[in-house]
């Protein structure tokens, strides 16, 4: 007994240690990457760079690529209304740092509205098309199970391109060339592995190392890890071989190769033919055009200024042409020869660029798009949670809110969730009383109390004066004046907590980008995780200024009569669900607001100043928002 428990201290106390040190190590930014919730299942090149120059040197040396090219162009011209202008060609190159890639260029001038390529319908790989493969087994057997499944099991479109992708990649790689061409074998197994090196899922522990602290590592790279292992899950269950035929680190890089290179485009409906809905596709070919937007002369402040650019980058347009049932590619100017065919993936943050397509724009697209961009903020429940509220709330909820809040962009789903959740019983109470006798202040609402021997106060009170079918519960108007401050009070307590979980500072990050320009240190991936770091930091000042001055305003005296509610004309044009009822200081004004330098430093912000201007600092004026 004595050796026995002699084992047990011993092993227990090991375990101790162990855990101690990993706890250390995480603490010291030793052992990365940080995932505390789950292990997602993972996989990396051990020698990207190599890779690189290898694919580099073999495509150039043996023109493979022009042989790739030649193939795919066949394929596309055998196919019903297929067509390849004679003008384009596949070039293979090494952009930043010795990247390898291959991109599509025209060897001659293109005119305005010249069709460059049209890829017929049945060569466009949309979730339909692909489910609709009677070629391959796995996706029959997926089809079959799901129609006879007990419960419904909704499948991704880009699990179906998934599968598909996996299964004809696997037999071009098995056949002989004798046999035909069936897919795009420009996306051979080493040019995959390359690609997917430089997005974050695929990232070693060292490179993410540089994400640490950031929404991008502790969000966004586990929440695709959970949605592509969840697809994952699905097949597994509705089809039990699969894991023994697929495994999942193979399914998440065709997942990943899906999700980089899928654009969406009308298609024609499955149900019905003559009308087309937008749907993820991979169209072979015309997925090789250079993704870029140039960079805008000026900053972006609106919503409108963001569109106009957008129209303005791209220089081809891809759609769907009815009288050919084709895909086409049109230039929408001229573009002259020699030079990449490009089209704009849209303004969006260098985190989502990075996530799913592995490149960033130079730290100044940061700059100038701040205001396009917005933040993530936690709202915890309380530990106090009242029983007459807890029932709509099973867990706490994530918030995008506006670097620069606007007439179209306000954080009003976030305020609407903080007045829920900091609401108390007298509040709720007090504001139904104030709806009977004015039901102006909340439409929709109605009370009606009845003559109940019991009346519940706040847990009928609150489903009146709030919207709690929808998640997460939100009251859409202030409930009082000391509500709404503290309301505020605790997007603010949030953001600071946000904004210190950072680590380091964006003069950190820019010195480092600095020094990069002139001595060439960094990898690919360093230099990216640093820029989109350094952008992330960005937003979430530019939004803890906003709220850091809202709640010092809205603790003036003056600020009381700006929260009652007003309603705009209902011939005002709203957008992304904004509310029609609103409070007063919700609206555009003209008064300038005096900023704060509460979020200006980033780990030790100084003491909060008031605001000596007795105007609110409106949500809606573009031009004071940012410090």
């Amino acid at each position: 007994m004595g050796i026995f428990f002699d084992y047990i201290f011993w092993i227990l106390l090991a375990y101790c240690a162990v855990n101690a040190l990993i706890w250390v190590g995480e603490k010291l930014g030793i052992i990365s990457p940080q995932f505390d919730e789950w292990n997602p299942v993972r996989w990396f090149h051990h020698d990207a760079h190599g890779l690189q120059k290898e694919l580099y040197k073999n495509a150039t040396a043996s023109a493979v690529t022009a042989e790739q090219f030649s193939n795919l162009k066949k394929w596309i011209e055998g196919g019903p209304g297929g067509w390849v202008s004679s003008k384009l060609i596949v070039n293979d190159y090494l952009s930043e740092k010795g990247r390898y890639d291959r991109r599509l260029e025209v060897t001659e001038a293109v005119a305005k509205d010249e069709v460059l390529v049209k890829l017929p319908l049945s060569h466009v790989l949309s979730a339909d098309f692909c489910q609709q493969d009677l070629t391959d087994q796995t996706i029959r057997q997926v089809v079959d199970a799901q129609k006879r499944s007990s419960e419904p099991v909704d499948i991704a479109p880009w699990t179906w391109i998934t599968l598909y992708t996996l299964a004809h990649a696997k037999k071009d790689a098995s056949a002989p060339p004798s046999t035909g061409w069936r897919f795009d074998t420009l996306l051979k197994q080493e040019y995959v592995d390359a690609a997917l090196s430089y997005l974050p899922l695929f990232w070693d522990d060292a490179s993410l190392h540089w994400l640490n602290g950031t929404d991008l590592l502790n969000v966004h790279v586990l929440d695709v890890h959970a949605a592509i292992e969840t697809e994952y899950h699905k097949l597994s269950y509705l089809v039990s071989s699969i894991e023994s035929s697929i495994s999942v680190v193979e399914f998440k890089k065709w997942a990943m190769v899906v999700m980089s290179r899928g654009e969406t485009v009308s298609l024609p409906d499955r149900d019905n033919k003559s009308q087309t809905t937008p749907q993820l596709a991979i169209m072979p070919l015309i997925d090789l055009v250079d993704h870029h937007l140039p960079m805008p002369e000026e900053a972006l402040h609106s919503y409108d200024d963001l569109t106009k650019f957008q129209e303005r980058g791209s220089r081809t347009n891809i759609s769907y042409d009815a009288d050919s049932a084709a895909v086409t590619l049109k230039a929408k100017e001229e573009l002259p020869a020699n030079s990449a065919v490009t089209v704009g993936y849209g303004v969006r943050s260098n985190a989502d660029y990075l996530l799913y397509h592995g490149f960033t724009m130079p730290q100044r697209w940061s700059d100038v798009t701040l205001c396009a961009q917005y933040t993530m903020i936690e709202l915890p429940l309380p530990t106090d949670f009242p029983t007459w509220k807890s029932r709509y709330l099973p867990h706490s909820y994530r918030f995008a809110l506006p670097a620069c809040p606007s007439r179209k962009s306000t954080p009003h789903v976030a305020i609407g969730a903080a007045r829920f959740l900091v609401a108390t019983e007298e509040d709720v109470v007090s504001f139904e009383d104030r709806l009977a006798q004015d039901p102006s202040l909340l439409d929709g609402a109605h009370v009606n109390r009845g003559d109940k021997f019991l009346h519940h106060a706040a847990q009928e009170a609150v489903a009146v004066v709030c919207d709690v079918k929808v998640q997460p519960p939100l009251c859409r108007v202030p409930l009082s004046a000391s509500s709404e401050r503290a309301a505020w009070e605790f997007v603010k307590k949030q953001t600071l907590a946000r904004v210190a979980q950072h680590v380091g500072t964006i003069s950190e990050d820019d010195r480092l980008l600095a020094e990069d320009d002139r001595k060439n240190s960094f990898s690919i991936n360093q230099r990216h995780a640093t820029i989109v770091r350094r952008e992330e930091r960005m937003v979430l000042r530019s939004w803890c200024n906003v709220v850091v001055r809202m709640v010092a305003f809205l603790n003036t005296p003056q600020a009381e009569e700006s929260m009652a509610t007003i309603k705009l004309p209902e011939d005002q044009v709203l957008e992304n669900d904004e509310p029609r009822q609103r409070p007063r200081y919700w609206v555009p004004t003209s008064a300038a607001c005096t900023s704060s330098s509460r979020c200006g430093q980033w780990l030790n912000p100084p003491q909060e100043t008031p605001i000596p201007s007795a105007q609110a600092p409106s949500l809606e004026s573009k031009d004071t928002l940012v410090a």
